[in-house]
C-alpha cells in the first residue's frame, strides 16, 4: 500500500491478464460484464487507477532457464542458438516487453468508522483535522503503527473483492517498482534492481526537464531519453468495442496506458443531469416555437441525457469522471513525436480521438504518478461515463498465447489483415513461445494434463514444417525422439544441408548436431527387415494379442466366418503361449497353425493368408520370430518405411485397395510400437507421426489411437500427431487427450477447426480462416487460450532441412512479379 501526504491509503493490485481472440464476441462481453460489476463493487472507494505498463520481458533470463532443459550432448548447440534467438529478438524489437495490467483502489476514510463506537469516532474525526493542518503548513508527521492498522480491516475487504478480477496483491518490491517506472519510462535500468536495492527515497531521482513542447526529457543516473503525453479527448457517443488497453498492444512499440478514476456523487449528477435536461428542452423549444426542427446533435444529446437519468436510479449504478492518457517513448524528441502521432491515428480508427497536449505534459506527468487522484480542478479531457463505460476499456487482456519459458515458435496475428505472410509477421510484436513438457506438470492455471499435440490442416499449409521446427527443438532436449516419416521427407533434405560446403563452414556447431540424427529405413524388400514390427516379438505376449487381431483384419474379413475367426484367435493364443514358453515363434506361425488345421475352410484361409503376406509390405509384419524387432537405443531417430502406399485424406475405407489396407496394418504397427517407446518412466519421450489421419480412418486404428495417446499424462512421453483433420481429436470419449493444438485451415471443417479451437464458428470467423496465408494457423496452449499465429524460423540454415517443396525458376519469378 501507498501513504500519501495527504494521508490517503491506495492499495495496489496486479490483475492476472486474460487472453481473449476479438473473434470471441461473446467471450469479450461476458468480461466486459464482469469489470461492469466489479467496477459496482469498489464504487465506495470513490479513486482508483488503472495502468498497464509495458514489462520487461527478459528472454535471455528465461533461455538460461530453458537450458536445464537441454541434453549434454546437445548443449554447445542449443546455447548458441537460445543466444541467437535473443539477438534476432532484440534487433527486431529493440525492448521486448510483455502488457503488466495493475489496479490501485483508495481505501475511502469513511469505511473505516463504519462499526467503531462513538470513542473511536472522535479520534477519527481528531487525526482528520490534525492531518489537514500539518498538511496545509507543509510539515511533515511521525505515522504510528496504530494508523495502518485502521486500514487492515478495510483492506482486507477490497483484496477479496478483486479476486473477481483475479488480482493478488503486489508485493513491497513491485511496488516500489511501479513508481520507480514512471521516473525512468523508456530509459535503461535493472528491474530487479530497482525493485529490491532500490531506496524509497531515490524513487524520484531522475531530472525531469519540461521546456521541449509536447513532450518531457528525462534524465537518470544511467540514461536518458523523451516521453509524451497523449491524452484521450473524445469517444464515439457509443463506446462499444473502443477497447482502449487492447487497441493500443497492436502498436508496433511498447506503450503505456494511464487512467485516474473519481466517482462522483449521485447528488452532484441528478443535479448537473436535470440542468443540462431542462437547457435541452428549452432549446428544443425554441427550435419548434420558429417553425424548425431540432438538430440532431440536440436529439442525440437529449436521449443520451434521459438514458443516463434512468440507469442512475438504479443503485449501483454511477457516473464516473476519468482520465486517460497513452505514454510514449523515445530516444530522440523527433521518434517520440513520431510514436505519438502514430498512437492518435492508429486509436482514431478505433473510434478515439487523442489530443498531444503542448504545454501540460508536467502536470499529467504528476497527475498520473501512482497514489495520486484527480479532484475537481480536473477539467480538461475529461471522460464522463458509468461503470460499464469504464469496462468497455478493456483492462487486462491481452493475446499472449503459449508459454512462458520455452523456445521461439513464431508471432501472434490479432486476425488483422495483412498482404502476406512476411507482413503479419513484421506487424506483430506477440512473439510466441512453446515447451512441449509442460503440460502434465500441473502448472497452475493449466487447462489439460496431457502433452500430447495435434497438428492439423490440408496439404500445403505448414503442417510438415512446424512439425520438423518442433522436433529439432526436441532434439536440443534431453529427450528420447522418434519421427515417424513415411513420406521420407527428413532424410532428403536434412542430407541436403549436411552436404552443403558452406552451411558446413559457416555453421559446424549445427552440422555436427544434425549429423547425430539416426535414420532407420524399414524395406520389406531387404531380408533383415522382416517382422521389425511383429507384434509376437516386439510385444509382451500379454498384450499383443490385440493387435495381431487388428493387422490380420487389414488383408483377411473375418466377420460372417465364426469357424475360421475362432481358429484364428486359437492360433494366436497357441502362438503366445509358445513365446512364455521360450520358443521362437512370430505371427507367421499362427498362418501356418491354420494351414496345418484339420478344417479344410480354416486351411484354406490360412493359404489366403499366406499369399497375402508373401513379397509384401507386411512381411515387416509378419515373419517367423528369426530377426530381431525393431529397437531403438539413439536418443533422436527417423524412422522411414519404404513402398508405403497410404490413401488419400478422406478416402473411405471401403474405397482402400488391398496395398492401402496393408500400408494402413503397418502405420498401426507402428502406432503399438510408439506406445511402448514412450512407456519408460526413467525418461522424457516423444513421437512425431506424420499422416496419423489413417489412425482414424477405421475403428481398428481408432482403438490403436486411443492406446497409444494414454500413456502421456503418466510416464512423461509426448506424441505430436500430424494430420489433416481435426477429427482425430473430436471422439467423443476421448476430447482431453490433445494438450495444445495447432490448427491450418481445412476447407471442409472450419466449423469444427474453430470449435475444437474454442472460437466461435461464426461465418466471419470462417472467412478468417480461410484467408489465412501459408505459415498460419489457429495455436491452443496448454491454459485453453487461442491465438492466430505466423510460424517462423529465425534462422536461415536451418530452413534447407524443413523444406517440402522444390521451387522452380518460374516460380520465382512470379514472386518477383507480384
Amino acid at each position: 500500500m501507498i501513504l500519501t501526504r495527504s494521508g490517503d491509503v491506495w492499495a495496489y493490485y496486479r490483475i492476472k491478464s486474460s487472453s481473449i481472440p476479438s473473434q470471441n464476441q461473446s467471450k469479450i462481453e461476458e468480461y466486459k460484464d464482469k469489470w461492469t460489476s466489479f467496477y459496482e463493487d469498489i464504487t465506495e472507494y470513490e479513486d482508483f487507477h488503472l495502468m498497464m505498463y509495458p514489462n520487461e520481458f527478459d528472454l535471455e533470463g528465461r533461455l538460461n532457464v530453458l537450458k536445464k532443459d537441454i541434453h549434454e550432448d546437445a548443449f554447445d548447440v542449443a546455447s548458441y542458438y537460445m543466444q541467437e534467438t535473443v539477438s534476432v529478438m532484440d534487433q527486431r524489437l529493440g525492448r521486448l516487453t510483455k502488457p503488466d495490467f495493475i489496479i490501485g483502489i483508495k481505501l475511502n476514510k469513511t469505511l473505516l468508522s463504519m462499526d467503531a463506537d462513538m470513542k473511536d469516532n472522535l479520534v477519527s474525526m481528531f487525526d482528520t483535522a490534525t492531518d489537514t493542518v500539518v498538511n496545509m503548513l507543509g510539515w511533515e508527521q511521525e505515522i504510528s503503527s496504530e494508523f495502518f492498522k485502521k486500514y487492515i480491516e478495510i483492506e482486507d475487504d477490497l483484496a477479496s473483492t478483486v479476486t473477481t478480477v483475479f488480482a493478488e496483491r503486489l508485493k513491497e518490491s513491485e511496488l516500489k517498482y511501479i513508481n520507480r517506472y514512471h521516473f525512468v519510462r523508456g530509459l535503461y535500468h535493472d528491474v530487479d534492481e530497482e525493485s529490491q536495492n532500490g531506496d524509497i527515497h531515490s524513487i524520484t531521482n531522475t531530472v525531469i526537464d519540461p521546456t521541449i513542447p509536447g513532450s518531457l526529457k528525462l534524465v537518470s543516473d544511467q540514461d536518458e531519453g523523451y516521453i509524451s503525453f497523449v491524452v484521450v479527448d473524445e469517444y464515439f457517443d457509443n463506446m462499444v468495442n473502443s477497447d482502449l488497453f487492447f487497441e493500443v498492444q497492436a502498436l508496433p512499440f511498447p506503450v503505456e496506458v494511464d487512467i485516474k478514476a473519481k466517482v462522483e456523487g449521485k447528488g452532484m449528477t441528478k443535479a448537473a443531469l436535470n440542468i443540462k435536461h431542462q437547457q435541452l428542452k428549452e432549446e428544443q423549444n425554441e427550435k419548434h416555437s420558429l417553425g424548425d426542427e431540432s438538430d440532431q446533435s440536440t436529439m442525440t444529446s437529449a436521449f443520451l441525457v434521459k438514458d443516463l437519468q434512468n440507469k442512475i436510479k438504479k443503485e449501483e449504478v454511477s457516473l464516473i469522471n476519468w482520465l486517460a492518457v497513452v505514454v510514449v517513448d523515445g530516444r530522440s524528441k523527433k521518434e517520440c513525436t513520431e510514436k505519438a502521432r502514430l498512437v492518435v491515428r492508429h486509436l482514431k480508427g478505433a473510434g478515439i480521438k487523442c489530443r498531444i497536449p503542448i504545454a501540460d505534459q508536467l502536470s499529467l506527468f504528476y497527475k498520473m504518478l501512482p497514489a495520486q487522484k484527480l479532484d475537481l480542478m480536473d477539467k480538461n479531457w475529461i471522460q464522463k461515463t458509468t461503470q460499464n463505460g469504464l469496462a468497455e476499456c478493456l483492462l487486462g487482456v491481452d493475446s499472449f498465447v503459449g508459454s512462458k519459458i520455452g523456445f521461439f515458435l513464431g508471432w501472434g496475428d490479432r486476425f488483422d489483415k495483412h498482404t502476406d505472410l512476411e507482413s503479419a509477421i513484421r506487424s506483430s510484436r506477440d512473439f510466441v513461445l512453446y515447451h512441449p513438457f509442460l503440460a502434465n506438470q500441473q502448472i497452475k492455471g493449466s487447462k489439460t494434463r496431457s502433452p500430447h499435440c495435434l497438428i492439423t490442416g490440408d496439404t500445403g499449409n505448414g503442417k510438415s514444417f512446424l512439425a520438423k521446427l518442433l522436433f529439432q527443438y526436441i532434439s536440443f532436449m534431453d529427450v528420447k525422439a522418434l519421427y515417424i516419416d513415411p513420406k521420407k521427407e527428413m532424410r532428403k533434405w536434412i542430407t541436403k544441408i549436411i552436404n552443403n560446403p558452406q552451411t558446413r563452414k559457416d555453421f559446424p556447431l549445427y552440422i555436427n548436431h544434425l549429423e547425430k540424427y539416426h535414420f532407420i529405413t524399414l524395406d520389406h524388400e531387404k531380408k533383415e527387415n522382416w517382422g521389425a514390427l511383429d507384434p509376437v516379438s516386439f510385444m509382451p505376449a500379454s498384450k499383443a494379442k490385440d493387435l495381431i487381431e487388428v493387422i490380420f483384419e487389414q488383408i483377411y474379413n473375418f466377420k460372417d466366418k465364426d469357424t475360421i475367426s475362432t481358429a484364428f484367435l486359437r492360433a494366436i493364443s497357441n502362438v503366445l503361449e509358445r513365446k512364455e514358453r521360450g520358443e521362437q515363434v512370430g505371427s507367421l506361425h499362427i498362418i501356418y497353425e491354420m494351414q496345418q488345421h484339420k478344417n479344410e475352410i480354416v486351411r484354406e484361409a490360412g493359404d489366403n493368408l499366406f499369399e497375402s503376406v508373401k513379397d509384401s509390405i507386411m512381411k515387416l509384419l509378419i515373419h517367423d520370430g528369426s530377426n530381431p524387432s525393431l529397437s531403438l537405443t539413439e536418443r533422436m531417430t527417423i524412422l522411414e518405411i519404404e513402398n508405403m502406399d497410404l490413401p488419400e485424406f478422406g478416402e473411405r475405407i471401403e474405397n482402400f485397395t488391398k496395398s492401402q489396407m496393408k500400408s494402413s496394418a503397418v502405420m498401426f504397427a507402428v502406432g503399438k510400437f510408439c506406445e511402448l517407446f514412450g512407456m519408460n518412466a526413467d525418461e522424457k519421450t516423444a513421437e512425431f507421426i506424420d499422416e496419423a489421419w489413417i489412425f482414424t480412418a477405421s475403428p481398428q486404428g481408432r482403438k490403436v489411437e486411443r492406446q497409444m495417446r494414454r500413456i502421456g499424462r503418466s510416464y512423461n512421453n509426448a506424441e505430436f500427431f500430424i494430420s489433416q483433420s481435426t477429427k482425430d481429436a473430436l471422439h467423443d470419449d476421448d476430447k482431453g487427450n490433445f494438450g495444445v493444438a495447432f490448427a491450418f485451415d481445412e476447407p471442409s471443417e472450419r466449423e469444427d477447426v474453430l470449435k475444437w479451437m474454442n472460437l466461435e464458428p461464426s461465418e466471419e470467423n470462417q472467412k478468417m480462416l480461410g484467408s489465412m496465408f501459408q505459415g498460419q494457423c489457429l495455436f491452443k496452449d496448454i491454459y485453453g487460450r487461442t491465438s492466430k499465429i505466423s510460424i517462423e524460423c529465425l534462422f536461415e540454415e536451418w530452413m534447407g532441412a524443413f523444406e517440402t517443396i522444390n521451387k522452380s525458376e518460374v516460380a520465382y519469378a512470379e514472386e518477383m512479379y507480384l
